[in-house]
This record gives structure tokens, sequence and C-alpha cells, in this order.
């Protein structure tokens, strides 16, 4: 295998997308990796690597409480059984320059096993969810085993999740942006006009009403709120785990706190500093694959889908974009089934249960889809989630050249060309931070564990994460998987495995590129 690190990782999501996997489980315990594994050099280097840092439990921890029923409000689930969830609030300043402060929302989840003195991992995926919900779901998934070995505190994006939330937006600009602008004989041209028109609109409004602070809600900001957590435990060193947009934070905080690292974990990452509209191409071709993955099993199951289950929806969300889908549109749709694929059941009898939901909704019974959009939007179509979003979006196209990239993109993207494309003109208008600056080393070599399915910002962002590991020297252990959802870590006990590995005092030991089953 070439040594690069983009070959590494290219190889490593190859063998995760082409190779059938054995649908055989692997071991989790200590010192063992997945069953099932790609590389070479299989017997390690001869010359003894240094240990790895030591993490510690927190001299000063947060003021945990009990929530369980706050978190069955704020998401509509329920804590799953076996799991000890418990939630804080922390303050930070909302910038260097400033005496107004934040609050910070954080969950720790255990088990009855997680030892008493075993040191947390942090946990953040920034933008894409609240932190808070997806640590539910890695406790209600096949990843929960990382339970019984440490404590996970999910950091929230701040202004989203259980922390301070942030209400900026009227009820007109956020009906318009949740739906794109669809309607019936209109084209993407005059969509993205009237996104922009709610966008700038919007952005006027939130920069009103968060000024002088509205540039505070970043990736770098996040960033400061990881490290006032690290300080206010009195711990050397954060274990880390950046999900999805969150490996941008983790990776903004490695840094500048480079030597406070004591394990870096990147699951499902996404690029780091990427332009705009090179993002959103990465993302409309795999959230495109995502879907027909979905759809390919689906059918295989029987679903109501049909035989032609990419095909039929496909057709709903085309219905959708000329308002003949009960007044949902085809952003709605979209964020509908991709959520449904991140955090719900993918099992026969939920692949199913969706797929009902679709076929009904283009047969004209809207019901069962519609209770996934309310789901949907509570979780990602909040204002925090916007104002951080557009913060960080940097690069972006005019509204003029949204048409020519649904073009572009159309070909491998059908399902996906539109809405990606408009999703740019929800941030039309707003100013956005500084580019965050790029980790020159990594005090340890990151676990990048790589979803193909990944339905929020798919498996082509690999290439572009390698650029910035590669720039730091880094020798990451990659790891994919092929199954449907959001984080693996989340969904694979096999990946759990392999993180209990990467905790251990010694660093990984080839081979450098493995799978997990789906």
């Amino acid at each position: 295998m070439p040594s690069t690190l983009r070959a590494r990782l290219s190889a490593a999501l190859l063998a995760a997308t082409t190779v059938t996997v054995l649908a055989a489980g692997c071991a989790v315990g200590p010192d063992t990796g997945p069953d099932i594994v790609r590389g070479d050099n299989p017997g390690g280097d001869t010359t003894e690597a240094p240990k790895l840092p030591d993490l510690t439990v927190p001299e000063h921890d947060l003021n945990w409480r009990s929530c369980g029923d706050k978190t069955e409000r704020a998401y509509n689930v329920g804590v799953p059984d076996g799991i000890t969830v418990q939630c804080a609030t922390y303050d930070v300043p909302l910038d260097s320059d400033s005496d107004e402060t934040i609050r910070i929302g954080a969950m720790r989840a255990s088990t009855a096993s997680t030892p008493k003195q075993a040191p947390p991992l942090v946990l953040t995926s920034g933008t894409d969810l609240p932190s808070s919900r997806t640590l539910l779901a890695l406790a209600d998934g096949d990843g929960k085993a990382v339970l019984d070995r440490n404590p996970v505190v999910a950091v929230d994006f701040r202004g989203t999740g259980i922390g301070a939330t942030v209400d900026c937006l009227t009820a007109a600009q956020r009906t318009v942006i949740a739906s794109n602008a669809a309607g019936r004989g209109r084209d993407v041209k005059a969509r993205a006009t009237e996104v922009g028109t709610a966008a700038r609109a919007g952005a006027d409004l939130c920069t009103e009403t968060l000024s002088p602070n509205q540039l505070a809600y970043s990736i770098d900001a996040a960033a400061n709120d990881l490290e006032a957590l690290r300080d206010r435990w009195g711990v050397d060193r954060l274990g880390l785990i950046g999900v999805g947009d969150g490996s941008s934070i983790a990776l903004r905080y490695a840094a500048a706190h480079p030597d406070q690292v004591g394990r870096l974990v990147l699951d499902s990452p996404v690029g780091y500093n990427i332009p705009a509209r090179e993002s959103a191409a990465a993302r409309a071709r795999g959230v495109q694959k995502s879907l027909t993955a979905f759809a390919q099993r689906c059918a295989n199951t029987g679903c109501a889908l049909g035989s032609d289950a990419a095909g039929t929806l496909n057709r709903v969300i085309t219905a959708g974009a000329a308002d003949d889908l009960d007044g949902l549109s085809d952003k709605q749709v979209l964020a509908a089934v991709t959520t449904a694929i991140a955090l719900d059941d993918m099992s026969p009898a939920g692949l199913k249960k969706l797929g009902a939901a679709i076929a009904d909704a283009g047969r004209g019974d809207t019901a069962a889809l519609r209770s996934y959009v309310s789901d949907a939007e509570a979780l990602r179509g909040t204002d925090g989630r916007l104002v951080g979003r557009c913060n960080d979006l940097r690069g972006r196209p005019g509204l003029q050249e949204l048409p020519g990239l649904v073009d572009d993109w159309s070909d491998d993207a059908a399902m996906t060309a539109v809405t990606t494309a408009l999703d740019l003109a929800d941030c039309d208008g707003w100013g956005s931070t500084d580019a965050p600056a790029a980790p020159e080393s990594l005090a340890v070599n990151p676990l990048v564990l790589v979803g193909a399915n990944d339905p929020f910002n798919g498996s082509a962002v690999v290439d572009q994460l390698t650029q910035t590991l590669s720039a730091a020297k880094a020798s990451p252990t990659a790891v994919t998987w092929d199954g449907l959802g959001f984080s693996v870590l989340a969904h694979s006990d096999c990946a759990a495995g392999v993180l209990r590995e990467y905790l251990g005092a010694d660093p990984m030991k080839a081979p450098t590129a493995r799978s997990c089953p789906a």
C-alpha cells in the first residue's frame, strides 16, 4: 500500500465501499481491533514507539444532574435502557473581548459498568446535530460498549442543544429557508432569489439581535468552549471525539492547544477549511450515495418503495420541489429521510417503516412522512444551527451561480443537487469568521472513522480531510464502515473495539487501514 496519507485513507474508503464484508461481528476487548482488516505490514514496526499520554479524571467536575425528562422533551426520545444520562451547563465568555457570557450545554452518559475513576471522553458534532443528541444515538447504538469503559461528555455547539439557544429569525424567514422556496413553476433561479431575500433579511435581524457578538458562534469559539471545559476540569489533556462537522472543532482545538490533546478521534469527518462550493459538491455526491444505498437496502427487504426504490424516492423529492406533495418541499423530504437514516433503526423493520412513509407520501398521504419532517426540523432547523453554519461558510458562490452548480452536479447527484445548491443561499448576506488555523502538527496520531454512507456529509470528504492531516504529518489509523447512519462509533461495536485499543497506552499497531462490517 502506498505510504502517503491520502493513499491510505482513500484505500481504506475504497475497501469499505467495494469489498463485500463478512457478516460476522468482531470482538470488543482490550488491545483488539476488528476481525476484518485490510493493510500491509501486519507484523508492525520493530522499534518500540513511545507511550501515549495519559487521560485523567477531572479534579473539579460540573454540577451534573439527572435529565432524562429534559432530553425526552428536547429530542422526543427517551434515555436508552441501562444508560445513565446527566446534564450540566457552564458559562464561557462570548469572545475574548466581551464581558458577556453564554451558557454551554453538556451531557454525560455512562453505564453501570463504567468505572468511577475512568477519564471522560469529550464529544462534539458541531452544527450537524446537537452533540447531546449525537451522544444519545451513541448510547442507544451498537457502539454503546464505549460507555462501559469511559463516560462520554457531549458539549453542544453554542446556541444549540440543551444550553442557551438562539432565537433571531421570523417565522416567515424560517419557512422560506426550511422549504428552499419550493413551489409550482419555480426554477432554481427563482427559488434562489427568494431564499436569498429571506436570508439577507434574517442576517440583518440576527446581527441586530446578537450584536456585537454575532460572529461569536463558530468553529473557533466552539474550540474555546472545549478549552474552558478542560480548564474547569483541571486536566492536562482531553480525549476528543469529533463527529461530522465536530471534526473541524476537534482539529481547531488541536491547532490552538496541541499539548492538551490526549486522543483525537475524527468520526464521519468533513473537510477542514474547505471552500463552500467544493464542500457542497462533495456533500451532494456523498449524500446521493447514502440515499442510493438506503433505497437498495430498502428494496432488498421488500419495502413499500418497490423494486425501483431509488426512482420512487426521487419522484417524491421532485414532487416536493413542484409543490405537489401536500405542502412538503424537496428540502424537507431530504432532511426527513437523511435524519432518519442518521439516527433511526435501519434494520429491515426500520427500513420498511421509513420506506412506507415515503411511498405513502408519493400516493398523497403525507401523515407518516410529516412526523419524520417534524423531527428533522426540530434538530436541524434551529436558528442557532443556521447562525453557526453561516458564520463558518466561506467562499460562497453568488445566487446567480447556483443554477449552474445544479446543472454541474445533477448527473452524479440527481436527488441532492438542487437542495445542496440552494442551501448555500441560506447564508446569503451573512458575514463570516476568519478561517481557523489548521494544526501544524498533532501530539497524537488520529483515529479516523469513515462512514461510507454518511447521510449528512457523505464519504467524498475523505480526500478533503487528507490535505489537512498530511500537512500536520499525521499517520492515522483509518477504519471504514459500510452501514447506514451518522457516526460510525454510534453504529458499530467493531469501531468501539478499535477505539478501546486506541485509548490504551501503546500507539496503534498495523494495519493502518481497517474495515468493520455493516
